[in-house]
């Protein structure tokens, strides 16, 4: 089993510092190697992981994907040296189709099946998932991605907004089941644990989840520990 913690959104300021000091614990390293993968922003990284794991002592790297110096062998090495990787938010349709371009996806794969911590908000959450809802179709329009297919669900972040509350007629279009995170909500898969991590200024944030099985009925994880255990 892998380890993904996928955050709906925020986690800013102080949360972010509890959410970084959490992926540390998760990593089982004092000080893990950090890589950030800013595909999903064009590889324009304005994101502020670098600094808050190099703050606590932590070797910190970029992969720009997108440069034209790329190789497979740098790609390699640098997914195969880090310990903790980090995508954030943005394009998930085009981070996608450049991690299966420049083969990225693969050793993303061989990271998660090692036990890596994998996490990322918005985008940076979708991508772990078999597919993604997401705001970049033509226009803003919602579209469903293929994502990469390491967890077995459709995933929805920012859901409390109105705007991704769309999702809930969306979704019954699919054939699997989806699971829905609100911003400074989190659901993580450490190995054989499932659980909700919550940021401390928003502690009722939820996670939710849609049963495809039942015509999408929705279902609060908080309240339901028993579905969460079984994802």
């Amino acid at each position: 089993m892998g380890k993904i913690i996928a955050i709906g959104g925020g986690f800013d300021g102080k949360d972010a510092d509890l959410l970084v000091r959490h992926v540390i614990e998760v990593s089982g390293k004092e000080k893990p190697s950090f890589l950030l993968i800013p595909t999903t922003g064009f590889d324009n990284h304005g994101n502020d992981m670098l600094s808050r794991f190099a703050n606590l002592g932590c070797e910190v790297d970029v992969l720009f994907l997108t440069h034209a110096y790329m190789t497979e062998d740098i790609i390699a090495q640098k997914i195969r040296t880090a310990d903790v990787i980090n995508v954030p938010g943005g394009n998930l349709g085009f981070a996608v189709r450049t991690w299966r371009k420049t083969g990225a996806d693969r050793y993303l794969k061989e990271a998660y099946e090692q036990g890596k911590v994998l996490f990322g908000a918005s985008s940076g959450s979708m991508c772990w998932f078999q597919e993604g809802y997401d705001d970049c179709g033509p226009e803003n329009a919602f579209v469903f991605e293929q994502a990469m297919g390491l967890l077995p669900y459709c995933n929805c972040p920012h859901y409390e907004f109105g705007s991704w509350q769309s999702f809930n007629e969306a979704v019954k279009t699919r054939n699997i089941s989806a699971i829905a995170c609100e911003n400074e909500a989190a659901i993580c898969f450490i190995d054989d644990n499932r659980y909700i991590l919550h940021a401390s200024i928003c502690p009722d944030a939820r996670c939710w989840f849609f049963d495809a099985n039942d015509g999408y009925k929705r279902y609060d994880l908080e309240l339901h520990p028993e579905i969460l255990a079984k994802l």
